[in-house]
C-alpha cells in the first residue's frame, strides 16, 4: 500500500490544477463539459472528469475519490486502474450516448469505484475484499441516494452509469479461485 498510497493523490492533483486555474484566470467559466450525442462533446468524454462547478464540487467528489481509490489500492493496484479506465473513459462514452444533458464532474469515476468496493467483495468471498465491501456499504450507502433524481443540479444519471459500471469492472476484474490471471 506504501506505494500506492500518493497515486490517488497525484490524479486527484489534475482536477484540482484545472479548477484552480478556472477559478483564477477564467473566472469560473472554464469548464471542460460533455455534451451527450454531439462532435463537440467528444472531448468531453476524456476531459469532463477533470472539470467541476467550482471548489465544494471538487471537494465533494475529492473526498470520494481519495478514500475509494485508497481502498481499491490496498486490494489490487491492476484492480484499480481497470476500474479508473472503465470509470473515466466508459462512463464518458456511455454520458455521450446516453445522457440527457451536458455533465462535467469526478463524481461518474467516484460511482464506478463504489459499485466495484460494494461488489468485489461478494464476488470473491474473501475475508478482506468482503470486510472492505461491507464497510463500504455501511459507511457510504448514502450514495446510493445520489443516483435518483431527487436534486435538480446533479446528473443522476452519471452517477448510475458509473455505478453500473463499478459492478462490470469488479465482474470483469473478478477471477476464480484457483484461476491464475
Amino acid at each position: 500500500m506504501k506505494g500506492n498510497a500518493l497515486l490517488p493523490v497525484y490524479l486527484v492533483a489534475i482536477p484540482w490544477a484545472q479548477e484552480i486555474v478556472d477559478q483564477v484566470v477564467f473566472g469560473g467559466r472554464w469548464n471542460l463539459p460533455l455534451h451527450p450525442r454531439s462532435i463537440e462533446g467528444i472531448p468531453g468524454i476524456f476531459l469532463s472528469a477533470i472539470s467541476h462547478a467550482g471548489f465544494a464540487h471538487l471537494i465533494g467528489n475529492t473526498i470520494g475519490f481519495l478514500i475509494f481509490s485508497w481502498l481499491i489500492l490496498a486490494k489490487s493496484r491492476r484492480d484499480y486502474w481497470i476500474t479508473l479506465l472503465v470509470g473515466w473513459i466508459g462512463g464518458g462514452v456511455v454520458a455521450w450516448l446516453l445522457g440527457p444533458s451536458s455533465v462535467h464532474g469526478l463524481s461518474g469515476v467516484v460511482y464506478t469505484l463504489f459499485g466495484y468496493l460494494l461488489c468485489i467483495g461478494w464476488l470473491e468471498r474473501r475475508v478482506v475484499p468482503l470486510l472492505i465491501s461491507m464497510f463500504v456499504l455501511i459507511n457510504y450507502s448514502y450514495f446510493i441516494f445520489g443516483m435518483f433524481p431527487t436534486q435538480p443540479m446533479v446528473a443522476w444519471w452519471g452517477h448510475l452509469f458509473g455505478f453500473v459500471l463499478g459492478i462490470v469492472a469488479a465482474y470483469g476484474v473478478y477471477q476464480e479461485p484457483g484461476r491464475k490471471g
